[in-house]
Formats: structure tokens, sequence, C-alpha cells
């Protein structure tokens, strides 16, 4: 047979099988956040609408969602276009860089995914009201070989109230996509996921992947309710602070950088949450951070995480490894990281058909986290300084010293017993207490703080009390019967500069800990402690015969120093 020459038999296959590829592609990787996300994407792009609602509808159990429907006020879809939105491959903007969508298969396999028929009605100016469906058990079994539009003369009667006002007035234009025999959103059982997580899921991505639209005017609904705007920077107006604060608290931006690509920019912005979110409390010696408590804010989905935006929406919110500065730290709730790119740079960030999980190239990761590392700590080091200043405000009521405190109290049972104060009354000694607490409490303070402070004076020989007072002065002793009260003054800077800060960080959990930090730190108590003994030597030298005046009080310090440092150790490593 001569070369290039066919025999008259030719052996020939389809270039797709229909219906197993239809069935294959419904494992194409879409949960419900990011199919409904292709839906809404449809809306925005082709119909340019202001107005998107999604209802889902489950069956008597309520354990499975068997049909959503998305409606939307857009422009609707042309009759030519109509028939090829169902078909895999077909986009108006196959490849455009200047909408959200790209490929022209997010709607196609975001349907499948879930469920097995689709069926789309819009309405737009020139073509009125028509429908096309796409059916896999129609393909399957041959009823279906195209896909065709027709017109109609009505909406379903079950759904037609999504495609009109308030008021009742149809909308003009728009379109209504049905997701029928939904056959992959049940409840999981013991180790699955329910629909009530799922839905509440997606009513938080809406949010928080549409904010910039949200903020812009666009409505979005899910089961009739609205679905309100997050931000995850706080830098947006939220509905849900203005009605917990009663005023429009903002973040601060600490840092806004751009990257140019290409001619392009990638922004990069950095802010920390309002002071509101972040206090910090202390219980029991062990801390938990406020955050918690606004769990409507969604403050603790931010720890670590970094948003990152295409063309103004979010295609992926999540932690990115080696992409922070000491790895992700429970503080980092208080921070937002938002990074922003247009779609004509889709290839450094990875971006696939399914926009999701969007991740820098390795050498724009690296640049990324270079950049990140000097905003992240600055905010980092906010958080812990606003944290000591609440500490600090509130030592007075919630006693720190208490480990200390006990100690002492257990080694004086065998130490020497002090001779100050030695001759005073009990009255003098309770007029002492009630000074004190004049002296550290005011008007306002509620009246069982007092009483804490009271009976620690009153049981403990030897209490230490956090107070401020302008001035040099580092500490006041008041003596009484062979003990003190202690009075340290918060403004002085050893307590300001380095003592407050060993507390706070005594109080952090260890993955909450910036070792950077760490270390300074403790050279500046290393520096600190060696002028406090300084210090104490200089004021010794301010007197002509230090050794006949101060030589007995110099060796019991050093003394009961030890005796009180032995218990204490030992009862905290105990």
């Amino acid at each position: 047979m001569a070369a290039g020459k066919e025999t008259a038999r030719t052996n020939r296959a389809d270039l797709v099988q229909v219906d197993r590829a239809l069935q294959s592609s419904r494992d194409a990787g879409y949960d419900l956040t990011a199919a409904v996300g292709e839906v809404v994407d449809n809306s925005i792009d082709w119909g340019k609408a202001s107005i998107i609602r999604i209802r889902t509808e489950t069956d008597d159990s309520k354990k499975k969602v068997e049909r959503m429907a998305f409606a939307d006020n857009g422009d609707g879809i042309k009759a030519e276009i109509l028939p090829h939105v169902l078909s895999l491959g077909f986009s108006t903007g196959y490849g455009s860089r200047k909408g959200i969508g790209r490929f022209g298969v997010g709607l196609k396999l975001a349907t499948l995914a879930l469920a097995p028929r689709v069926d789309i009605y819009t309405c737009s100016k020139a073509d009125g009201l028509l429908h096309t469906y796409l059916d896999l058990k129609e393909v399957s079994e041959g009823r279906q070989k195209h896909i065709e539009a027709r017109e109609i003369d009505g909406y379903p009667d079950d759904v037609a109230d999504l495609m009109a006002t308030r008021k009742g007035e149809p909308f003009k234009t728009g379109t209504l996509v049905v997701w029928s025999r939904i056959d992959r959103l049940e409840d999981g059982g013991r180790y699955g996921s329910a629909n009530r997580e799922r839905l509440q899921e997606l009513m938080r991505f809406l949010g928080r992947a549409y904010r910039r639209f949200i903020d812009n005017g666009l409505s979005i609904e899910l089961d009739d309710r609205a679905v309100l705007m997050h931000d995850p920077l706080f830098l947006l107006p939220n509905k849900r602070v203005m009605k917990r604060f009663g005023e429009d608290i903002r973040g601060t931006v600490i840092d806004h950088e751009t990257i140019e690509i290409d001619g392009d920019e990638v922004e990069v912005t950095v802010t920390l949450l309002p002071e509101e979110f972040r206090h910090y409390k202390g219980q029991g010696g062990r801390a938990e951070l406020a955050g918690d408590e606004f769990e409507d804010l969604y403050i603790p989905d931010n720890e670590g995480k970094i948003s990152f935006l295409r063309q103004g929406r979010e295609i992926n919110y999540d932690l990115v490894a080696k992409m922070l500065p000491y790895g992700k730290q429970r503080l980092d709730r208080f921070i937002g990281i938002e990074v922003s790119f247009p779609a004509t740079l889709d290839e450094y960030f990875e971006v696939r058909n399914v926009k999701r999980g969007a991740v820098p190239v390795s050498k724009l990761r690296e640049e990324l986290r270079q950049l990140l590392v000097k905003p992240i700590k600055a905010a980092r080091q906010e958080i812990r300084r606003h944290w000591s200043d609440v500490e600090t405000e509130e030592r007075a009521s919630n006693p720190e010293h208490d480990v200390a405190e006990a100690a002492v109290a257990r080694a004086e049972k065998t130490t020497p017993r002090g001779r100050a104060g030695g001759d005073m009354t009990s009255e003098e000694e309770q007029n002492l207490v009630e000074e004190k607490l004049e002296e550290v409490f005011d008007e306002e303070t509620p009246e069982g703080e007092r009483e804490k402070l009271r009976a620690r004076l009153e049981e403990l020989p030897f209490s230490i009390v956090d107070h401020s007072w302008p001035g040099k002065e580092l500490m006041q002793v008041d003596h009484r019967n062979g003990g003190a009260i202690i009075l340290l003054n918060q403004k002085h800077p050893f307590i300001a500069g380095v003592y407050s800060g060993i507390k706070a960080l005594a109080n952090r959990d260890e993955a909450e800990v910036d070792p950077a930090d760490a270390i300074e730190l403790a050279r500046r108590t290393e520096a600190a402690l060696d002028v406090l003994l300084i210090a104490y030597a200089k004021a010794e030298n301010m007197h002509p015969d230090p050794e006949e005046a101060y030589g007995e009080l110099r060796s019991d310090w050093g003394r009961f120093c030890s005796t009180y440092l032995r218990q204490t150790l030992q009862e905290i490593d105990d």
C-alpha cells in the first residue's frame, strides 16, 4: 500500500463521549461556595445586575437541599448566545482579562458538580423571555442531543417572585438559573458537613468575596436574608459594627504598597483592626483573646489568613505557607492582609478554572513575604502595646503579683519577723488599708473590686499594688506590723518600659510570641536589671558613710531575696 493512501474502511471515534464527559465533569472540584460564586460572577459580568437573589429548597427532613434558584435583574442573555451558555468551553469573554470570568467553563462545571439538571430563564430587551436547559439524565438516555433556546410565556410559578421587586413589579430584564435534583448537598452524618453549616459559610463567603461590589451598591440575598458585606481589613463600612457600637468604626492602615509586574500593579494592604475589637483579657493566669466575643464580626477568621482579590472579587482567603514573619500567631486575627491584582496577572498567581486557592509563584511570594515583614511586625507590636495599656488599667482590680505574694507569705512563716510598724494598733492598721484603697481607687470603682483588694491587704503580710503617680519614685512602701503595702509606680520607666512588658509576655501563649520581640525584651531586661543594681549603689553612694548606714540593709535585702526567690521559683516549677 502506498504511503498516505487510505483504505476503504476507516475506524472513527467521536471527539467527546458527551454523556460520560459530562458525568466526569461532576467531579471538577467545586464545593457549594465555589459553585454559587460562578453563578454570581455571571450575574455581575454578563448582566451587570444590581440585585442577586439565591433561594434554597430542602426535602421534608430539612437535611437535603434539593433545589436552588438564582435570580438577577441584569440585562439578560441574547437569543443567539443563550443556547451556547450551557455548552462546555463557550464564553463570550473566553480568555478575557477584563471581567471576573475567563475560561468559559465555570457555570457548567459548577452546576454539574452539585446538580444533574440546570434550567436558565432569561429576559432581554431585544428577545423577550427565553428558556434553555441541560439534563444529564436526558443526555445519557439519548433524549437530549442539543441545547436549544425557546420562547416561553413566564417564569415557573414557584420562583417567579424572585424576578420581581418587593412591590411585585416584574424585573424588566434579568436571568433566573435553577439547579434541580441536587444530589450533593445532604447532611454528612457524624463526619460530614451539615447543610446549616454550609449555608452559614455561604453567607459569609458572599459577604466577603463580593464586598467591593456590595459596597458599590450590589444587593445579594440568600433565602430572603440580605448578605451583609464583610471586609477582613475593616476599611469598608460594616453594618454589624454600627449596630454593635453605634458608630462607624474602621481599621487603621499600617501599610499600603504596590508591586509593578509587566506594567500592572499588585496592591498590598495591611491594616490593624480597631482597638474596640482587641482587648486582651486574663483569667486565672491564662489569657484569652477578646476577638472571640465578636463572633458575628468574623474576627477569629483573620488569624494568619491573606485575602487575595482578582478584579475586586476575592478568590482566596486562607493561610499561605511562609508568607508571615515567624509564622501564624493568634494575635494575627486583629490584622487584615489583602493582596489585590488584575486578571492580566493570573499566571503570577496561578489562577485556575475554579477561582479559589490562588497562590503567588515562588519569586513573587518571596517578594510579598519580604514586603509584609515590617508592617506585620509593627501591627503585632501595636497590639501588644495596647494590651499592655489595658492590663495596666486593670491591675488594681486584677492582682498580677499573686504568685510572689503567696510564696512570700509562706516563706514568712520561717523568717525573722520585721520590726517596722510593730507598734501599730489594729485600728491604725485598718486605717492604713483604707487610706491605700482611697489612694488607688476612685468613686466610680465597683465596690466588689475594693473588697477584693481589701481582702488581699488584710490577709497578706506583703502586698504589691499597681498604681500611678507623677515623679521619679519607683515605689512607695508603708510598713505595718512586720509587713508592708508596696505601691508600684506604673509611670516609672523601669515599670512602664521593662517590667510591664515582661508581665505581658509571661501571659502569652507560646504560639503568640514573636521570638525576635522576646529576645529584644530579654536584652532590655538584662540591661534594666543592671541599671537597677547600679541605681541602688548610687543611692548608697549619696551617703558619706554608706557601709555604716546601709551595710546591714544590703545584707538583709540579699538574704530575704534569696529566701523568697527560692520559695517562689519552687512553686512556679511545681
